[in-house]
């Protein structure tokens, strides 16, 4: 089954953090098959019959919006029912709509999650460090990352990505204003 997913790939220094602190995670409680890319999803994982029409719904929302949305990263939170440890997302108002009309306008024909219909003011926006933790595990690292220093970033996202089977379909630039592929 082919998985979809929309997110926003974190660079730079903060892709750095983010990734040295998962890594530490998974020498510190021998965490297998153990992989994080650094990112902020928007949408998913998901599947659709219609990727012609999931790409176009995707650069037709991506090209109508008008400002390039920010976030800014801070400190840590955990899904308890998920056993996910993650970083904080505060999204401008602008992340915030343009993650809703994804949400919206994929939910006709993609199997998306309940957390994905969510509106704009409810979703909560985040940068996943640890997940699938059994209990123990999760215990451990939710005490660990509250002794480690908060991420504080302010950036930009330059692109949103539509990924397939985890690589990349294609790629809107918002300072460009267009589409990559």
């Amino acid at each position: 089954m082919t998985r979809y997913l929309i997110d926003i790939r974190l660079m730079g220094p903060v892709r750095d953090q983010i990734s040295d602190l998962s890594n530490r995670l998974r020498e510190q409680f021998r965490l297998e098959n153990y992989l994080v890319a650094p990112h902020i999803t928007l949408a998913g994982p998901f599947s659709t019959s219609d990727e012609e029409r999931l790409v176009g719904d995707f650069t037709r929302i991506c090209s109508g919006i008008l400002n390039v949305p920010h976030y800014e990263l801070g400190g840590y939170g955990v899904f308890d029912d998920t056993r996910v440890v993650y970083v904080t997302v505060t999204p401008d108002e602008t992340l915030r709509q343009f993650r809703y009309a994804l949400s919206q306008a994929l939910a006709s024909y993609c199997s998306l999650r309940d957390y994905d219909l969510e509106s704009a003011a409810e979703f909560q926006f985040h940068a996943t460090v640890a997940m699938k933790l059994d209990w123990l595990t999760f215990q451990r690292v939710k005490w660990y990352v509250k002794k480690e220093e908060d991420v504080v970033f302010r950036h930009h996202p330059i692109r949103a990505t539509l990924l397939r089977n985890s690589r990349i379909l294609c790629e809107y630039d918002f300072l460009q204003e267009r589409m990559l592929t």
